[in-house]
């Protein structure tokens, strides 16, 4: 695995307050590993993107393999691919849910596998449709 990186959020916040750009956001959408333990009973691995906004969003990450739309429904679900560094690489982002945009599509599951994703990230913490568009948004490349 890579390097843990512990960006100060505070100082963007403080930058994006004053009305200066946060110089980490003009970097890009990238993966950083969350700098916490990881629980030792749980299967469960806490990972983080951080948006071309300079935002961070927590994620959950599973094997694609195992993934079902309807086991994560609201959620924000993003196909990832790790290339032979180990460094992640976004292929797909979707809203899941019956109410969004697309409903069920279990078809992306077998569209991502076929580009290649090995893992899927799921942000639950957009609770809200809107705030699922800015996430996905803020995660799609430039």
């Amino acid at each position: 695995m890579g390097t843990v990186v512990v960006l100060n959020t505070a100082v963007g916040q403080q930058r994006a307050r004053a009305g200066r750009p946060d110089t980490k956001a003009a970097q890009g959408v990238r993966d950083e590993p969350l700098a916490i333990p990881q629980p030792q009973c749980s299967s469960v691995v806490l990972h983080a993107w951080r948006g071309r906004s300079g935002r961070r969003y927590v994620v959950s990450v599973y094997p694609l393999a195992e993934a079902t739309e309807a086991a994560h429904a609201d959620a924000v679900l993003i196909a990832v691919r790790r290339d032979a560094d180990g460094r992640r690489h976004i292929l797909g982002l979707r809203e899941s849910g019956a109410l969004c945009s697309g409903g069920y599509d279990t078809s992306w599951f077998g569209l991502m596998r076929g580009l290649g994703a090995e893992e899927l990230h799921v942000h639950l913490l957009a609770t809200a449709a809107e705030e699922r568009a800015a996430v996905l948004a803020d995660l799609r490349p430039a």
